[in-house]
């Protein structure tokens, strides 16, 4: 990986001094240093880039606004922090300025360069990178699924090329493992292993979600009755769309499959999306609430992602909240998110629901969200999804060969 260029735009000469030599210390970083914006923008004249531009707002001549909008217009900046001592109500205001510029906003190190500071900060740029990086890829292989028709989807379905890919989930205390997130993922016999980005869309238009549906939920089911042959109890979560709930059809064969394996309703959980709980009919709530007399655990996905219905959290029988990442990706940026966060931690244990917070990624992260009281996260932080083989392996097979019983909760 290339290293990271950082630019530094403060007019204070020791200010700077401290903040070039903390960041020089740290590994893969190249560092650029200057006391005048117009000196700043001479370099760019010549190197034309930055991934982050560490800059003073309060400076003479050009101040930092100005030169974040001059850069923007020419040059190819990705990330900018702040490094400027103005008033907490003042710094939100500029940080959605900085963000409607397109720039990713990296927080603000409020005069305080120390080491820790610094590498948190490239911690959440490295984050972001990657997620970058992906997204380009998924959008490459969307444009071939693209060319696809419903006999692909079809043939796929009927020679079960989509399999489930494990993200686990892990006690943020003891580091101790809690379940998994199972990912769908389509092994196409010409491209590859393609991310759900890149067929989900298709499968819904052609009415197929059902069929991977019940696909995924097989295997979790042969996986769950493996297992539970070797002592080692398993509880699975699956997500739902709320629209596959128009009927009772799909409800009845997750109960049928649930009878042929010998699992017990209770350790089944499924997972519905915030967004599609907000406008649901009432079919499709009578039908959550069948589930969940039948016996399933029922898990409320993606909640603050949109414009969150407290009161479908109360009418509803969910048991379990999980808190977007968009939450935990401003944390260290946005000091209002980590009181949102605590206020949902607050609200969980008031409605004893057990709360999942997802998109942990930077260890960072990991130690705000352990100091806010977080019991239970997932993200990169711990591991990338992982094959079902590699998941037994990595993290079961302790289990699977203990004396005891163990009972594991698993998200699929």
């Amino acid at each position: 990986m290339s290293k990271i260029r950082v630019m530094i735009l403060e007019d204070h000469p020791f200010q700077r001094a401290v903040l070039e030599y903390n960041l020089a210390s740290l590994a893969d970083v190249e560092v650029f240093a200057f006391g005048a914006a117009k000196d700043a923008l001479v370099w760019l004249d010549k190197h034309h880039s930055a991934d982050i531009v560490i800059c003073d707002l309060m400076m003479a001549d050009i101040d930092g606004l100005s030169f974040l909008r001059k850069a923007k217009a020419s040059y190819d900046i990705a990330s900018v922090v702040l490094f400027s001592c103005i008033d907490q109500e003042l710094r939100r205001a500029v940080s959605q300025m900085i963000k409607m510029l397109n720039f990713e906003y990296l927080g603000d190190l409020s005069k305080s360069p120390s080491v820790d500071n610094l590498q948190r900060m490239l911690d959440r740029f490295a984050c972001s990178r990657t997620k970058k990086t992906e997204a380009a890829s998924d959008l490459c292989m969307s444009n071939s699924v693209d060319k696809f028709v419903v006999e692909d989807f079809e043939r796929a379905i009927s020679e079960r090329q989509f399999v489930g890919f494990y993200q686990p989930k892990f006690d943020v205390a003891g580091f101790s493992l809690k379940g998994a997130e199972m990912l769908a993922r389509w092994h196409h016999p010409d491209l590859g292993l393609l991310n759900p980005g890149s067929f989900i869309e298709p499968l819904i238009s052609h009415g197929l979600l059902d069929e991977l549906f019940l696909q995924l939920f097989e295997q979790g089911c042969s996986l769950q009755e493996r297992l539970q042959q070797q002592g080692c109890q398993i509880s699975l979560a699956y997500n739902l769309d709320i629209s596959q709930l128009n009927s009772t059809k799909l409800v009845y064969r997750i109960v049928d499959m649930v009878r042929e394996f010998s699992i017990l309703p209770q350790f089944i959980t499924l997972e519905i999306t915030e967004t599609g709980l907000l406008s649901a009919p009432a079919v499709n709530m009578e039908n959550l609430i069948r589930l969940r007399m039948q016996g399933f655990e029922l898990a409320i996905d993606d909640f603050g992602a949109a414009y969150s219905s407290l009161a479908r959290l109360c009418e509803l029988p969910f048991s379990q909240i999980k808190l977007d990442g968009c939450f935990v990706h401003a944390l260290s940026a946005e000091p209002r998110c980590q009181a949102a966060i605590s206020s949902v931690i607050a609200l969980s244990h008031a409605l004893n629901m057990e709360l999942v917070i997802e998109g942990i990624e930077t260890n960072s992260q990991l130690v705000l969200l352990q100091q806010l009281g977080c019991t239970t996260g997932q993200g990169y932080c711990f591991s990338r999804p992982v094959d079902e083989e590699t998941f037994i392996q990595r993290f079961l097979s302790a289990s699977l060969y203990s004396d005891s019983s163990k009972e594991i909760s698993l998200e699929l």
